[in-house]
């Protein structure tokens, strides 16, 4: 299939949602367990249950938990090769689940959502990359009014000069 101006609508969120789901800390602070008990079936669970493309909590979801959404936005286009893309990382975390267990997290001071903002920062700011998604430029770590029950940190990054691959010509 031909690729469009905007693939990076799909591709992006799940290669992030991807790499979160595969760092012992994010998987550990949101499944409430210890960073040494993750195990290879906790990314899938992750992914499954609370690592998502948007942003969405059912107002009748009856459980504890956090969830991290991770959506893109183009803000302006310049022309067709370059456009400049924002990447939204929103955490999500229900009030009853924010305080951390002393127990099963030794050593870790503050709360749950701010952790995750922390670690999530740590892995998307990673000298590496993400495939193919270029460096990520820190531009905001905001406080979202609240969905009944959670608060709502997001982080935005700039992904600054983004280039695309010429498209194929339908067949």
């Amino acid at each position: 299939m031909a690729k469009t101006y905007l693939d990076q609508l799909v591709e992006y969120p799940a290669k992030v949602l991807k790499r979160i789901s595969e760092d012992k800390y994010c998987l550990g602070l949101l499944l409430n367990k210890s960073f040494d008990s993750i195990a290879e079936e906790d990314s899938d669970k992750a992914l499954d249950e609370l690592l998502y493309d948007y942003q969405y909590v059912d107002d009748t979801t009856q459980e504890s938990s956090a969830y991290i959404w991770v959506e893109i936005d183009v803000d302006h286009v310049e022309n067709k090769q370059i456009k400049g893309v924002r990447l939204y990382v929103t955490i999500a975390c229900h009030k009853n689940y924010m305080k951390l267990k002393g127990s099963t997290f030794r050593g870790v001071m503050g709360n749950r959502r701010d952790n995750l903002v922390r670690y999530v920062d740590r892995l998307l700011n990673d000298t590496t990359g993400i495939g193919g998604i270029g460096t990520l430029s820190l531009q905001s770590v905001i406080t979202l009014s609240p969905i009944s029950g959670f608060t709502l940190r997001e982080i935005t990054y700039r992904i600054p000069d983004f280039n695309i691959v010429e498209l194929e010509e339908h067949e």
